[in-house]
């Protein structure tokens, strides 16, 4: 896209850096909502199937999967927030 007459290098630059931060804030809440669907199948898992152990098995790596994801979106969003604030 080529700038207008009217449009400033500075806005566009502007917008570029809204628009990355928007992008990142997506990122990290696709990390937790997918953490958040692991945590509840692992619950889910072990809750409705307890008798069998692979079930359970499954459940515990579910759940830590789900708690991986859910922190792993958290810090890295603070990460990417602190490396934007450079530029």
């Amino acid at each position: 896209m080529k700038p207008s007459k009217n449009t400033s290098t500075k806005t566009l630059n502007v917008l570029a850096k809204e628009r990355t931060i928007l992008a990142t804030e997506r990122n990290a809440l696709a990390f937790i909502r997918t953490g958040f669907s692991s945590f509840l199948l692992g619950l889910a898992l072990i809750n409705l199937f307890g008798q069998s152990s692979i079930y359970i098995y499954g459940g515990w790596i579910a759940i830590f999967f789900g708690l991986f994801f859910i922190l792993s979106g958290i810090v890295l969003y603070f990460i990417r927030k602190n490396r934007m604030k450079t530029f």
